[in-house]
């Protein structure tokens, strides 16, 4: 993981649980609440606390971390970075600042405080780098405690779970739009559509048909001496036939029997090794057969015929270096398979539950 992400999972102190100073349960991020323009990366929609003790386990996307509330300072490792915490209670609020040191070196200072009912979790941030310093704020809800306030009745149904596909899920997609190395570029969209549903519980979520596009970050047409041809492809988002539209940065894991570099998300094309010697051999003996009859009318028999071959062989072998390998080519309708990089949460109004 790396360190900028973190910004989203930074831990906090608590004191034993009561009353205002109980943080525990699952927080949604409202985002139209927050302002998250401060922040290198966005935090995920779902933050949950649980606590023991002195003992606090924070989780969120995926991630899990653990800290003590007994006054020593919490350290902490997430990817390649360790942030080291103290807190302090300022009345009604947690203040926590966290040093965190790695690739990148950085201070957080975030203010942590709860609304008069308490399901509303407020954390003012701030990101310090040297001199400079960014602001956010991020505003969290806690449905479990709304509707505690609001009093819901013996056996009236509970509100219906948020659903949620979970990071790692993949998705089969089929290409709206032919792509290749001769012709694509940089900055071109991609437009898919998804191949299969994508279900939970007997019940359909992401339907088929399902929008996404995509972006080709960069493309190398490779040469007859210098390696294959490269694609590569980035997904940015996924709208549902209703127009419900999540935003991500998911990559490619395969492409219809292509090779694909899933690290990457790089398709590459196939390599010449048959047609790379052919060439060579019939461009260079070609090439020095031309050479042979220029030296022979120029009049110079013997010595410059010999350098009438070397000079059309080199000319035979320019023309190679010069000629393109065999291109990526993914025609319309191509199968690929995109993997989510963060869970997609949609509230059960946001989707037309299917059997």
């Amino acid at each position: 993981m790396r360190a900028y992400v973190t910004l989203a999972l930074l831990p906090l102190a608590l004191v034993a649980a009561a009353d205002i100073h109980d943080f525990s349960g699952n927080w949604t991020l409202d985002r139209q609440q927050s302002n998250l323009s401060g922040l290198p990366a966005a935090p995920g929609d779902l933050l949950t606390i649980s606590q023991e003790e002195s003992t606090v386990k924070c989780t969120e996307s995926g991630v899990s971390w653990r800290f003590r509330t007994d006054g020593e300072e919490s350290k902490s490792q997430v990817g390649d970075s360790v942030m080291s915490a103290t807190s302090k209670w300022e009345g009604g609020a947690l203040l926590i600042s966290t040093l965190v040191s790695g690739p990148h070196n950085y201070v957080v200072e975030d203010r942590w405080e709860l609304s008069r009912n308490a399901a509303v979790l407020t954390i003012t941030r701030t990101i310090r780098r040297g001199a400079a310093a960014t602001e956010a704020t991020l505003t969290y809800t806690n449905q479990e405690r709304l509707d505690a306030l609001r009093g819901t009745p013996p056996g009236v149904p509970a509100a219906p779970a948020v659903i949620i596909v979970q990071a790692g899920t993949r998705i089969p997609l089929s290409l709206v739009n032919t792509l290749d190395t001769k012709h694509s570029a940089a900055g071109d969209r991609v437009y898919l559509e998804t191949a299969f549903p994508v279900t939970q519980n007997g019940h359909i979520i992401i339907p088929k048909g399902s929008y996404v596009v995509g972006t080709v970050t960069e493309v190398k047409r490779g040469g007859k001496m210098k390696g294959r041809s490269e694609l590569y492809v980035r997904f940015d988002s996924l709208t549902l036939p209703n127009g419900v539209t999540r935003q991500f940065r998911s990559r490619l894991d395969s492409a219809d029997g292509n090779d694909v570099d899933r690290r990457e998300g790089a398709i590459r094309g196939e390599r010449d090794r048959a047609g790379e010697a052919r060439t060579v051999g019939e461009a260079a003996g070609a090439g020095a057969t031309v050479g042979a009859i220029a030296g022979s009318v120029a009049g110079h028999a013997g010595m410059g015929a010999g350098i009438g071959v070397i000079g059309g062989a080199a000319a035979g072998l320019i023309a190679v270096l010069a000629t393109h390998g065999p291109d990526v080519v993914l025609p319309k309708g191509t199968t690929l398979e995109m993997v989510l990089d963060r869970e997609l949460r949609y509230e059960p109004g946001e989707l037309a539950m299917r059997q």
